[in-house]
């Protein structure tokens, strides 16, 4: 797996950055499409294709069913959050489930304050969790795997983070939702995404916040990163905006983001079974964590994330 992690790697050219502020994306180009056919949650969603619920009347916190009834697979990307039932919640890792499956699916709360219905089927506003945050519960759903073989995140930590953002952003919030915060800063989040937008050849990003990369997310196929690329920018701009202020740096640099994908490519390479399709790619360093889903051969989706010194 390593070797096929690399020569993805090896096939992306970094393309000219867009910027504002203290936030730059640098476009992750590839001539090469993918092969891998599916759906993606919102549009499955959008067309009543799949059904997402509690896995029973009383629900858990770590578990939702997922029924595709459609005859295509369904890809569900790490971090994507999924709106309603008893509670809010984000999707561990990065999933295709298997055209005509019911399957269980594991997550991690994101609104600490509810357990009761809000209704019966969960729904997408279109949001991933912010990067920070991701690169968290990327690196505790890798020890969990080593310690147990669990896709388990730590919800404690989960929800100090989004208590700690509440805070951050002075957001009064009855159930502590992760969701309130984007609300809040919706205005901020759209004037940012003015300056950012797709190329037809992009199939990923680099994302750098005050001259530091942060991370990264790339796919097989041009027509997944067009489709995800507002939500995935939002997750990004969401820790730009809660930068300080005082050592805000407007420059950031190709080199960097260079590097950081050479980062990448030398990670330590860990795979196991997926939960449905595929093979799941753990990637770690001290510098990088970040995790991969491989069909037949193919990178269907990449992320990774610069690790905080203390993690």
């Amino acid at each position: 797996m390593k070797k096929l992690v690399s020569d993805y790697l090896n096939h992306l050219t970094l393309g000219t950055k867009q910027s504002y502020r203290n936030m730059a994306v640098f476009p992750l180009l590839c001539d090469r499409e993918g092969s891998s056919d599916y759906l993606l949650l919102d549009e499955a969603l959008e067309e009543n294709l799949i059904a997402i619920t509690e896995v029973d009347e009383s629900g858990t916190v770590p578990e939702l069913k997922v029924e595709n009834r459609s005859g295509k697979n369904l890809l569900i990307l790490d971090g994507e959050e999924l709106v309603g039932a008893k509670q809010n919640r984000i999707v561990n890792v990065t999933i295709l489930i298997a055209a005509h499956t019911t399957l269980a699916i594991p997550v991690s709360c994101v609104e600490q304050g509810r357990w009761s219905y809000q209704s019966r089927r969960f729904t997408s506003k279109e949001r991933i969790m912010p990067s920070r945050m991701r690169m968290k519960k990327s690196a505790a759903v890798y020890n969990s795997l080593l310690n147990d073989g669990s896709f388990t995140a730590n919800q404690s930590e989960t929800w100090d983070m989004i208590n700690e953002k509440l805070s951050a952003h002075s957001v009064d919030s009855a159930t502590a939702s992760m969701g309130d915060i984007y609300d809040q800063e919706e205005d901020v989040i759209d004037d940012y995404m003015k300056h950012f937008s797709a190329l037809d050849n992009q199939v990923g990003m680099v994302v750098m916040i005050n001259n530091q990369v942060i991370g990264s997310d790339c796919f097989a196929r041009h027509g997944t990163l067009q489709r995800t690329f507002p939500k995935l920018v939002k997750s990004y701009v969401l820790d730009a905006i809660d930068a300080d202020e005082k050592k805000k740096k407007y420059l950031s640099s190709s080199q960097k983001a260079t590097f950081f994908l050479g980062d990448v490519e030398n990670c330590l390479v860990k795979e196991r079974p997926s939960i449905s399709l595929g093979t799941d790619i753990r990637l770690v360093s001290q510098k990088v964590i970040g995790s991969a889903l491989s069909v037949d051969d193919e990178v269907v989706h990449l992320t990774a994330f610069a690790r905080d010194e203390q993690d």
